[in-house]
């Protein structure tokens, strides 16, 4: 199986389990879960594995500076606000998209990188952020086409 399939299945696979759960939350839940990154990570961990790369502890470490998580540190269990959620929602976007510009300097040279780079910043995360998500799904894709044509 081609990278661009299983990076094209783990996306489907998140979809539809998100899909799954936002079936069972109540209206107010779902509102406050406008994305969902499950995909993306995931995707991005198999090109990773599939370039020799540990891209999953470079995420974790560019996450550790999270609104959310930075909140949870402040306030422990406190509620969020919905700033807060939209913050860390924007954040964890900007923190993949430096790992996609990683990754596809380390798969296909300057010119993926730039390729990923241009595309991401069409979409920036704070002006509307289920393009950005949108986004850096197209963005693993493509990437996953480099890796299958080497």
């Amino acid at each position: 199986m081609t990278h661009r399939a299983q990076v094209e299945a783990i996306l489907a696979g998140a979809r539809a389990e998100r899909t799954a759960l936002l079936e069972q939350l109540s209206p107010a839940l779902q509102a406050s879960l406008p994305v969902d990154a499950t995909g993306i990570t995931q995707a991005i961990d198999h090109l990773g594995d599939a370039a020799g790369l540990d891209l999953h502890a470079e995420q974790v470490r560019g996450h550790k500076t999270n609104a959310a998580v930075l909140h949870g540190r402040v306030f422990g269990r406190q509620p969020l606000s919905k700033d807060t959620v939209l913050a860390a929602f924007v954040d964890g976007a900007r923190v993949r998209a430096e790992t996609l510009a990683h990754l596809a300097a380390e798969v296909g040279g300057d010119a993926l990188e730039h390729e990923i780079e241009t595309l991401l910043a069409q979409y920036p995360p704070q002006a509307d952020l289920p393009a950005a998500y949108a986004a850096q799904e197209r963005a693993t894709v493509l990437i996953a086409t480099s890796l299958d044509e080497q």
